[in-house]
């Protein structure tokens, strides 16, 4: 009987164990992690503002809670302040410290809520027709300046009876007569126009200050310091939807006039920042050109009228926003640095950029892309983390040193075997280019075995990957694939002679530092040559379809969201005068044979590879046509492929159980023609 008793005790303690032991990541875990975002500093530097961010699975959608913590107890004493259920975004200090503002729904629309801090409760201070979006305080904390769509009235079809109360007819058709009518993520245009309001911080009826039937607000608005007037970004220009970049900065009074234009390089002018004298004005952008890629530094002018000076040219890396320093002297930037991002202090003296944060985390999640938020006041630095295993927490700094890190993960983290990521460099077999890229391992990597190699390529073409933690690359690896993920030239963070070697070239080049990184892994014992696969999304399955078009190397691949046809990318994008004046430049009509040379769809012809195919069917970015063209091509053909739609999804994905669909219908397309 003990033996017996032993026995069943052993065997309990076994199957304890095993149900104990660390987990790889799994598809529902998407429903279980959380990430900071937003991080906002209080302007005496001493408490953060956070969102936590997560997917519910019942509802199938991102949500987000706001926090707050101190500085001084190192996160210790966090709390929540906004709900998830209050649906607020957007959450920012005002300039006393006391209060926060935020847009959340109220009355069926978003509106802008106003929370003193002590008391902890919100209240509305708009209630008028418009949607807020994005807001800022005025200095003096007695205003809110933010930006909302006037709608227009919709076309009238002359002639056309009217529909009687209670009637079912169809849908009303959409009169389209604007160059741009539909944008990914959005859909079709709603008639109107951005304008820029302002509402009083204790609430009251909101004064719009700008008109116009165009946009008015292109990216980013300030107050001037005497809380007096507001400067922004438009796109007012005529004939500006023609053209992929051209935004000024404009200046308004808040008692009401006409705006003034402060800038008019004929380019990007955007994000537009008032020193602390106010006597300068900061601004990103860049000079219209026709190169394929075109880099945005930080620029500075008087106020009262003179020429523009760069302060950012020999640090030679896309500026993506800036906040001035509180003596007037000098601006943080914040920019993509060789897979990462950074915050750095650049004097408008000159100098060499003084790195402040070395490294900020990315919050795309779905695949690791660099990015992420941050944030100053009083010294204080708050930003999401870098993290290779989990998603990204709250990191605060202050004087250079990490005074906290806030992770929602660790529990979830302590049940889960992750894989080590590894930072590799190679050279291009092309010219011998120096590439940087990261190898993901699967969970309890063995050395002495043999894995499937995936390389995973990043959309853009200008953008980047870095060594962040994504669900794509972390399904693949805990099925048993190691991942590869480079950034070939074209990617951003390298300079902008790296980023525009690919210029009138693409695809090209580019799929040999690519080619060249497979290479150097396949010498590696533990990769199995028999098994290497590709895939990519956006300008990934771009250059997928272009490998696929050019070696019979892998075994399988997945092309998502791809451009086969430039012709139809050209005229059906939300980004159409992108495509004509910088990617391919020139008309399909007047150019043909460079558009059709640089389609995949042109090499079909010699694609042997077993193919699947992925695209939202409310892709605008990269519509799903070429998806259908390139799908039937190989099925005439006798290749055998699948296409995966997703309903309603956008450039992004779509929601969260079809990012899961998304991944899963690789692995399991990449396993079918795994070489046993």
């Amino acid at each position: 009987m003990r033996s017996i008793v032993a026995a069943l005790l052993l065997a309990a303690a076994t199957t304890a164990s095993a149900a104990d032991a660390p987990r790889p990541f799994e598809a529902g875990d998407l429903y279980k992690i959380s990430m900071v975002t937003d991080p906002k500093v209080a302007p005496d530097g001493k408490s953060v503002l956070f969102t936590r961010a997560f997917f519910d699975i019942q509802s199938d959608t991102r949500q987000g809670e706001v926090w707050l913590t101190s500085v001084a107890s190192k996160g210790a004493d966090r709390h929540l302040l906004i709900p998830a259920s209050a649906r607020a975004s957007g959450a920012d200090w005002s300039p006393d410290g006391t209060r926060i503002a935020y847009v959340a729904p109220w009355l069926g629309k978003p509106q802008l809520w106003v929370m003193t801090v002590a008391e902890g409760v919100g209240r509305p201070i708009t209630s008028g027709k418009v949607a807020p979006e994005s807001f800022t305080w005025s200095p003096d904390g007695a205003s809110i300046a933010f930006t909302a769509r006037v709608e227009a009235a919709p076309v009238k079809i002359s002639g056309m009876v009217d529909k009687p109360e209670g009637a079912t007819w169809a849908p009303a058709p959409r009169i389209i007569d604007s160059f741009r009518y539909r944008f990914d993520g959005r859909g079709y245009a709603t008639p109107g126009a951005d304008q820029l309001f302002v509402v009083a911080a204790a609430g009251g009826e909101a004064r719009q200050l700008t008109r116009g039937d165009s946009d008015q607000i292109a990216d980013g608005f300030d107050w001037t310091p005497d809380s007096k007037a507001i400067v922004f970004s438009a796109r007012v220009r005529d004939g500006n939807e023609l053209l992929p970049i051209e935004s000024d900065v404009w200046r308004v009074a808040v008692a009401g006039g006409a705006p003034e234009r402060l800038t008019d390089i004929d380019g990007t002018e955007e994000n537009p920042h008032v020193s602390p004298d106010g006597t300068l004005l900061a601004f990103t952008g860049a000079a219209t050109a026709t190169s394929f890629y075109v880099q945005t530094d930080l620029w500075v002018k008087p106020l009262a009228g003179g020429p523009p000076r760069n302060l950012t040219a020999t640090l030679d890396r896309p500026i993506i926003a800036s906040k001035w320093a509180a003596d007037g002297k000098a601006l943080h930037v914040f920019y993509n640095d060789a897979g990462l991002t950074k915050v750095a202090l650049i004097s408008l003296s000159g100098g060499a950029a003084k790195v402040e944060v070395p490294a900020i985390g990315g919050t795309r999640l779905y695949l690791p892309s660099s990015g992420g938020n941050w944030s100053e006041g009083g010294g204080t630095f708050a930003y999401t983390t870098v993290e290779a295993d989990r998603p990204a927490g709250l990191g605060i700094m202050r004087a250079g040193k990490q005074l906290a890190r806030i992770d929602f993960n660790a529990d979830w983290r302590a049940g889960k075997a992750i894989g080590p990521l590894e930072r590799v460099t190679y050279k291009s077999s092309k010219d011998g280019l120096p590439i940087e890229a990261w190898v993901q391992f699967p969970p309890g990597f063995d050395p002495a075995k043999k894995y499937p190699l995936a390389l995973e390529i990043h959309g853009g073409p200008n953008t980047d990957y870095g060594p962040y933690f994504s669900i794509t690359h972390q399904l693949y690896a805990a099925a048993g694939y190691i991942v590869l993920f480079t950034n070939p030239r074209g990617s951003i963070g390298y300079g902008a002679k790296f980023a525009n070697a690919i210029d009138k070239a693409y695809p090209g080049d580019d799929l040999a530092d690519l080619l060249s990184g497979v290479d150097e892994m396949v010498k590696r014992p533990y990769v199995d040559a028999r098994n290497q696969f590709i895939g990519g999304g956006s300008g990934g399955g771009v250059l997928t379809t272009y490998a696929i078009g050019n070696t019979d190397r892998f075994r399988a691949a997945a092309a998502l969201r791809p451009v086969t046809d430039w012709t139809v990318q050209a005229l059906t994008s939300d980004i159409t005068a992108v495509t004509l004046r910088n990617w391919v430049p020139g008309t399909p009509w007047d150019n043909h044979d460079d558009y059709w040379r640089r389609s995949t769809l042109s090499l079909v012809g010699k694609v042997r590879t077993p193919t699947l195919l992925i695209d939202g069917e409310a892709d605008w970015r990269t519509p799903i046509g070429q998806s259908e063209a390139y799908y039937q091509a190989l099925k005439w053909r006798g290749v055998p492929t699948r296409m995966v739609r997703l309903p309603e999804a956008g450039h992004g994905m779509g929601r969260p159980s079809q990012w899961l669909q998304s991944i899963l219908t690789v692995v399991d397309w990449y396993d079918r023609y795994k070489v046993k």
